[in-house]
């Protein structure tokens, strides 16, 4: 008997307009467990958008998105966290003064204010021998989420600097700081939109390699791309 695949993601009958013009008709969609997919299509051939709505950047203006079998609304990206979704866009959403665990850490508890949270990491972050004993706060100390980071780098085999500051980071390593912070924040489904773009031929063999090792975890990962090439290899 042959074992059916569990589906991750489904989207039935998908439209979205701009005015005039249909970015996507009754799309149907489905993504697997543990699947690697390629959207491929032209530039401004709707691929975007389409994962932008699962994302929740955009709202479908007709269709359903089921995750895990469950009925979803996907209003905002912070929605679309809830139902461990993370999408890496081409232009990254880093704070360029920041390290790579703190842009990581940063927004992740929605309970607690922005600034208590800042206030709290960046007064942590840098003691050294204090007693932190009396810490009644609901989230990771910078230590401990420091070690985790460092787990899931050594898992999938990222390679990432977690002490550099994003100013002074390439291209790709803020891509992989990007692709880290959404599986630190429970990414189970992940959206790459043309993550070769911009990368030499090693650096696009480094990050295909992280995403079998994803792949063979049981992500799923969705590849937005022009580039046949990618896909057939």
């Amino acid at each position: 008997m042959v074992e059916e695949k569990e589906v991750s993601v489904s989207m039935r009958g998908i439209s979205k307009s701009f005015g005039n013009v249909k970015a996507n008709h009754d799309v149907n969609l489905d993504v697997y467990k543990g699947e690697i997919l390629a959207l491929l299509g032209e530039n401004g051939s709707g691929k975007t958008t389409l994962m932008n709505m699962l994302s929740g950047i955009y709202f479908p203006d007709e269709g359903e998105i089921r995750i895990n079998g469950e009925l979803v609304k996907i209003s905002s990206p912070k929605d679309a966290y809830r139902y461990h979704i993370g999408m890496i866009h081409q232009h990254f959403k880093l704070i360029e003064a920041f390290n790579s665990v703190e842009n990581i850490v940063l927004g992740m508890k929605p309970n607690v204010s922005f600034w208590e949270k800042t206030k709290y990491f960046f007064t942590n972050f840098y003691k050294k021998k204090e007693n932190r004993a009396e810490k009644k706060a609901d989230f990771s100390s910078p230590k401990d989420a420091k070690k985790k980071i460092q787990e899931i780098c050594d898992k999938y085999g990222f390679q990432l600097d977690l002490n550099k500051k994003v100013y002074d980071m390439s291209v790709s390593e803020k891509q992989t700081l990007e692709i880290v912070k959404s599986i630190y924040r429970g990414a189970d489904i992940l959206i790459l939109d043309e993550p070769t773009a911009v990368l030499t031929p090693v650096e696009a063999e480094r990050l295909f390699s992280v995403i079998r090792n994803m792949k063979k975890d049981g992500k799923s990962v969705i590849i937005i791309t022009h580039k046949m090439n990618e896909v057939l290899s």
